[in-house]
């Protein structure tokens, strides 16, 4: 297996290709939206009733308890869940199914064994009907875009789990989606790695503006990269609230350091605390780290 590598990209490697132009696209959403799995002759409320607009090129956070609905939110924006009852639209369009516009990382990473990195993340763009020549070139500049430009000879087995990661997230960009979907893509990671990946994404989300929704159990994660913060509750899982994370950009390490980031911080730990305990049934009061 690799080592990490730290650097990040050179410039001379992020700039072959043009960058996409979004044109305002990208907005999600959320009308009464509800989720029902039956199962054994009982019904469990994955979601209920949740409303919840968000606009192009905003990044959203979804962050709640275990067993909130945050990743079933994303299936069904993703196509891969149908609603059983309310909507979901993608600018203003109905989603049903599956689609490039809409790509999901996932938190183990999805990588066929048998491919390169290279190849990985070619491999949707062939799918989308792109010449092998032109799938590769492609491939190659995101690759270079997430510092693996010189592992793209690579097999994901040959690679560390942040690069598992990173090639991951190449081949979700290199589609050009307007919405980028991750559900706990970093989870599995090691705080360092961790907090670079979270980095090098902001600078690429920065680059870009697409829509990201983020979903993930980590508060500091949350409120270090997202423009807002989706609090989902337990029992009925609707939303509890929304935060708007009033820190400047482009952010560094140091924003955890500054009073908005602490003030936020403690009151998303207190709400998610109170959620928390309706599984535990205790009322103790514990102070936020």
């Amino acid at each position: 297996m690799a080592h990490e590598q730290l650097a990040l990209p050179s410039r001379q490697n992020t700039t072959p290709l043009p960058r996409p132009s979004l044109h305002g696209r990208g907005a999600v959403t959320l009308d009464s939206l509800s989720v029902r799995f039956a199962g054994g002759g009982r019904e469990a409320v994955a979601l209920a009733n949740v409303d919840l607009a968000i606009a192009p090129g905003e990044f959203v956070a979804i962050l709640g308890p275990s067993g909130c609905g945050k990743s079933t939110l994303l299936n069904v924006i993703a196509g891969f869940e149908r609603p059983s009852a309310g909507r979901v639209l993608v600018d203003g369009g109905p989603v049903s199914t599956p689609g490039p516009d809409r790509p999901v990382v996932f938190q183990q990473h999805s990588l066929f064994p048998w491919m390169s990195a290279l190849d990985n993340v070619a491999f949707g763009l062939r799918m989308a009907g792109q010449a092998s020549t032109r799938a590769r070139e492609r491939a190659r500049h995101y690759l270079g875009l997430v510092g693996l430009g010189d592992f793209h000879h690579r097999y994901p087995h040959e690679l560390s789990g942040g690069m598992q990661q990173r090639v991951g997230l190449a081949r979700a960009l290199a589609v050009e989606p307007t919405i980028l979907l991750m559900d706990e893509p970093f989870g599995a990671l090691d705080a360092q790695t961790r907090v670079l990946m979270q980095e090098q994404l902001l600078r690429l989300w920065e680059r870009w503006r697409h829509t990201v929704v983020f979903v993930t159990h980590d508060i500091d994660e949350a409120v270090f990269l997202a423009d807002r913060i989706v609090v989902l509750g337990l029992l009925p899982n609707i939303v509890r609230g929304a935060f708007d994370v009033a820190l400047s950009r482009p952010r560094s390490r140091g924003a955890r350091a500054s009073a908005a980031y602490q003030s936020l911080y403690n009151a998303l730990f207190d709400l998610i605390r109170q959620e928390s305990q309706k599984t535990f049934g205790t009322t103790d009061t514990v102070t936020a780290p």
